[in-house]
């Protein structure tokens, strides 16, 4: 039986704006590729969440500890953590074509639009999904749009969803991909595993990061299957 095209809008195609905070954990944002690339979804993005990745990379991704990570919040933006954060998101770029970029977001069509209970400055990545799904109604009624993000308090949960768009937790995304197909966020999981050398993720290691991000239910069913 061949793989279903994003399950999780038979006939259409689903989208996902990835906030920035879901991008920055690197093993995180590597399985989230893995599933895209597997055909489950098509991740999106805006400039102004690339602006936000490169500003807390040094701090998010490169500190090893709380000090550390205190210590460049102070300070002055380092040259070479802007070089690798940049590198990082080449790759992003890389992975999903040039249709990654959610364009007109900042536009006061748009920004109006999102309920007032987002945060103001989460306010562009509501504005994105707007756009995705305004795009989604003209084009293919059965597009589905999420939000993907690990501040679901600051994008106002229940009012996205009376105008058709999800906003959920990176951990809930991965266990409804999981629930619709099993087999294929099987396979993006074991192309994590094989991908990931620098150091070395095994499957009790991957198992671990689903659950530190919500996605328990995933974590249990592949447990079960690999008898890890």
């Amino acid at each position: 039986m061949p793989p279903i095209k994003h399950p999780l809008s038979p006939g259409g195609s689903t989208l996902a704006v990835l906030d920035a905070n879901v991008l920055l954990p690197p093993r995180l944002s590597d399985l989230l590729f893995d599933l895209a690339l597997t055909g489950l979804y098509h991740p999106r993005w805006t400039q102004t969440i690339e602006d936000e990745f490169i500003r807390h990379f040094g701090a998010v991704v490169l500190a090893q500890v709380k000090a550390e990570r205190t210590a460049i919040k102070a300070a002055l933006p380092d040259p070479v953590h802007i070089a690798k954060a940049k590198h990082r998101l080449h790759c992003f770029r890389s992975a999903v074509g040039q249709e990654y970029e959610v364009l007109l977001y900042d536009q006061p069509g748009y920004k109006n639009r999102v309920p007032s209970k987002v945060h103001a400055g989460d306010m562009h990545v509501a504005s994105a999904a707007l756009v995705l799904h305004t795009l989604a109604q003209e084009e293919c009624a059965v597009d589905k749009v999420f939000i993907v993000s690990s501040n679901l308090p600051h994008l106002a949960v229940k009012e996205m969803a009376a105008i058709g768009i999800d906003v959920v937790s990176p951990g809930d995304f991965i266990n409804r991909l999981n629930a619709a197909a099993p087999a294929q966020v099987e396979h993006a999981l074991l192309k994590t595993i094989h991908d990931l050398t620098s150091p070395p993720c095994h499957k009790e290691d991957l198992l671990k990061l689903l659950i530190t991000h919500g996605a328990e239910e995933t974590a249990k069913y592949h447990a079960a299957k690999w008898n890890a």
